[in-house]
């Protein structure tokens, strides 16, 4: 599930909980609904006793009894079975469809007393009832009290394919066993079972599609933050997200977010208005350092021990003044407000200078290029052959001896494309997603003279500025190759 969107979770176990739900429903319904039919079917049978029980008949009267049930039956013919047994269990009536394998020892037997008294009779008539007649097959008459009937029995019983509803009733001369064949609840409760099997289905995709639906418009205002948080760049970080249209659940999660931008705000112009006025503060104690030790340094003789202390204080306040610059640049950078001059610049042209440049510091190493011809961009020439030199210093700098640094350049319709590449031990994988932060070296122990990790972070910065981009290609275990794009 974790892999699964939200929503797509929400429509998913929305439909699982309604089947599940319906899929209860149903069972319990087709329980209560079957033993509704189970229960009207045991009512006909009872009636069907209870009105043949009250007197003794002949063998005649239960034929034209299940004549009479046949012709209720219609084309359903042989519905009904019955089976008449005497006191004596002798068979006075049977039907011609009676399954054989329901022989009468396998039939609940009845109570040998009468349990159930007829409904006209008052407790002090049964105590003076008259006894019934000594000979069972002369009819009662109607003056005569009916005779008690016992508690019917019923049962279902499957036989040779078909299911039967047997009541076992009787009096005390007759036992009447009246069997009613289920097919038709069956055919009801098939069609029942056929038509849940259809619509839980479509009831089940209807939810899921519902809940997708639901959960679409309930994630709404998530996606409208999303977007927004996307759309949170440095630049324009004074965006908020209006609070109408919001609904009441969402609208404390805008304004903590709207919080949090102005926070973050706030932040981001302190830190960088410290580095810009930290940059300028120290231009100046800078540029008055480096006169003074550079004076100083022409006055001392030659060789002498005081130059050789200037010399080294003199490289320092250098490599100072070159991180302010930095820092001020990336200030800028920050702000949005990188100076920017654009004119018409070959690209071309300045490439091979800086090859030029690098063939001169290669020290060894094999430079290689491929150049294309009058590819032109508008860039700010300075910044941009800034960029170039410090792609090409890093190639230089980080390689090994007998190595290669190769320069690439190639235009399509929309784009130019610059790659520079060297030989060299590659980044290492916990690196590379910090390789363009400032102040980052993968190397912790290259020393200083090695730069402070703010070239790559300076060089994006201007490929950005330019609506560009920089990035890391690829860094093999013998190659690092990094590639830079600029719009046309």
């Amino acid at each position: 599930m974790k892999s699964l969107s939200f929503r797509l979770q929400i429509a998913l176990l929305s439909a699982v909980l309604t089947s599940t739900l319906l899929a209860a429903c149903g069972y319990v319904f087709w329980q209560v609904n079957e033993q509704i039919h189970l229960n009207r079917l045991d009512r006909e049978l009872r009636n069907l006793g209870s009105a043949n029980l009250d007197r003794v008949f002949r063998k005649d009267h239960w034929e034209r009894l299940e004549n009479a049930l046949d012709f209720m039956a219609g084309p359903q013919s042989g519905r009904y079975i019955m089976l008449v047994l005497e006191r004596d269990d002798t068979v006075l009536h049977r039907s011609v469809n009676w399954p054989m394998s329901l022989d009468a020892p396998s039939l609940p037997v009845l109570a040998k007393e009468a349990t159930e008294q007829p409904e006209e009779l008052d407790p002090a008539s049964r105590l003076h009832r008259a006894p019934p007649p000594a000979r069972p097959g002369e009819p009662l008459t109607r003056n005569n009290p009916p005779l008690p009937r016992k508690q019917p029995i019923l049962t279902t019983r499957s036989i040779a394919g078909r299911t039967w509803r047997i009541g076992v009733m009787g009096n005390p001369y007759t036992t009447l066993v009246l069997g009613a064949d289920m097919v038709e609840i069956e055919a009801g409760m098939s069609e029942l079972r056929r038509a849940f099997m259809i619509g839980l289905p479509i009831v089940m995709l209807c939810v899921a599609v519902g809940g997708w639906l639901l959960a679409g418009r309930a994630l709404r205002p998530v996606r409208v933050l999303t977007q927004a948080v996307e759309g949170v760049h440095a630049h324009d970080l004074d965006q908020r997200l209006d609070l109408a249209g919001h609904d009441s659940e969402f609208r404390r999660l805008v304004e903590v977010f709207n919080a949090m931008l102005a926070r973050l705000e706030t932040s981001f112009h302190q830190s960088n208005r410290f580095t810009a006025d930290a940059a300028h503060e120290l231009r100046s104690p800078l540029a008055i350092l480096q006169g003074e030790l550079e004076q100083a340094l022409q006055h001392s003789p030659d060789d002498s021990a005081e130059q050789r202390r200037i010399v080294p204080l003199l490289d320092e306040v250098q490599h100072l003044k070159a991180i302010v610059e930095k820092l001020l640049l990336l200030a800028q950078a920050d702000a949005g407000k990188l100076p920017l001059d654009l004119q018409p610049v070959n690209v071309s042209d300045m490439l091979h200078e800086v090859i030029a440049d690098a063939e001169i510091l290669a020290n060894g190493l094999r430079i290689e290029h491929d150049i294309a011809s009058d590819c032109v961009v508008r860039a700010d020439s300075i910044l941009l052959h800034q960029l170039l030199q410090n792609l090409a210093a890093n190639a230089l700098r980080y390689n090994q001896p007998g190595g290669f640094v190769r320069f690439t350049l190639a235009q399509d319709e929309k784009s130019l494309r610059i790659t520079v590449a060297n030989s060299g031990p590659g980044i290492p994988e916990a690196d590379r997603i910090k390789i363009f932060q400032r102040f980052h070296r993968a190397d912790a122990a290259r020393n200083r003279a090695e730069g402070v990790g703010l070239g790559l972070a300076i060089a994006r910065e201007i490929a950005r500025a330019h609506g560009g981009e920089l990035e890391l290609l690829s860094s093999a275990s013998d190659e690092t190759c990094f590639g830079l794009t600029l719009p046309l």
